[in-house]
């Protein structure tokens, strides 16, 4: 069963950089995805996005253009986390297909997010774990 956890952009690094010159893909991209999370924030028929925790972040492994769009209009990205160990594991064998599977939010289990509720997840309780 996967989970999808609800970050601020500022807690994520994107996993790779893009070109923002104006009116390249990139740019055009971001200003598109930024109005429509302006409009109607994240479209929960589109995927998750993915990621690992690193040093109190989270790495994401897809999603730079939406990253960039969430940090410009404030909203929160949903993330299905893994352990970094089986990132680096499934690297190019068939279980990467499923940690990088392209999942409707909607499709996924939504954790809450913690507001110091002791009863919200803990954190190995949001990574996934293979099957």
């Amino acid at each position: 069963m996967n989970h999808v956890i609800w970050l601020s952009a500022s807690d994520c690094e994107p996993p790779h950089g893009l070109d923002m010159t104006y009116d390249s893909r990139d740019y055009r991209k971001v200003k598109w995805l930024y109005e429509m999370f302006v409009e109607d924030g994240f479209d929960l028929s589109k995927s998750a996005l993915v990621g690992y925790p690193l040093n109190g972040r989270v790495q994401l492994l897809s999603g730079t253009h939406r990253h960039r769009a969430a940090q410009h209009s404030g909203i929160k990205l949903p993330v299905t986390l893994w352990l970094r160990s089986y990132v680096e594991a499934y690297w190019g064998l068939p279980e990467w297909t499923e940690m990088t599977a392209d999942i409707p939010v909607r499709d996924l289990i939504d954790y809450p997010e913690s507001n110091g509720d002791r009863d919200a997840p803990a954190l190995g309780d949001m990574i996934q774990w293979p099957h």
